[in-house]
């Protein structure tokens, strides 16, 4: 059995950010009349960027763990899904910049009504997905064609791309996956 948390310098760097956004936003509302327009339209990014700190800060509190059995995720939100009732795996890419070069992935398992979504910045991501698509292969889950280019991505299966757009990230890959933490 082996646990896994999320990087706390990844999460101190998010904790910092958020409350930037928040502090920059609620600052000016202190010298707004109250009632003016600019006060809901500075609100409405504040209680994002509160959004964003929340989840961040509940991040702190996830462990992961992971065995031959089953997956499970403790902390803010708890779930288990054993191997063998897994039925649904998605592993998603989602890019920072229009050139699809930076990014972070996103590991969604499913059974039946339990979910676990993984982020990328959790340390043996890449264990996890390895993981996950060996079941996938011994238990025969279907997985879309855009789950299998990014498995591709990290190594793991090969996809066929003859009949898809070559984009300059599928040329050179999404870099290492040390740095999707960034």
């Amino acid at each position: 059995m082996t646990t896994y948390r999320y990087h706390r310098r990844d999460l101190n760097a998010d904790l910092l950010r958020a409350s930037l956004g928040v502090a920059a936003c609620v600052t000016p509302m202190f010298f707004i009349a109250p009632g003016a327009t600019a006060t809901y339209v500075l609100a409405v990014p504040a209680i994002f960027f509160g959004l964003f700190g929340l989840r961040t800060w509940l991040h702190t509190r996830t462990q992961v763990t992971l065995d031959d059995a089953a997956i499970a995720m403790t902390g803010w939100a708890s779930a288990r899904i054993a191997w063998q009732d897994l039925n649904s795996l998605k592993l998603s890419y989602f890019s920072t910049q229009r050139d699809r070069e930076e990014g972070w992935m996103q590991l969604t398992l499913r059974a039946g009504r339990t979910k676990i979504a993984l982020h990328s910045t959790l340390e043996g991501f890449e264990d996890i997905c390895r993981h996950a698509f060996r079941v996938t292969q011994t238990r025969d889950v279907e997985m879309s064609d855009t789950t299998a280019r990014n498995f591709a991505v990290i190594g793991l299966g090969a996809h066929d791309t003859t009949h898809h757009e070559e984009t300059p990230a599928a040329l050179s890959g999404w870099g290492n996956p040390a740095d999707w933490r960034r």
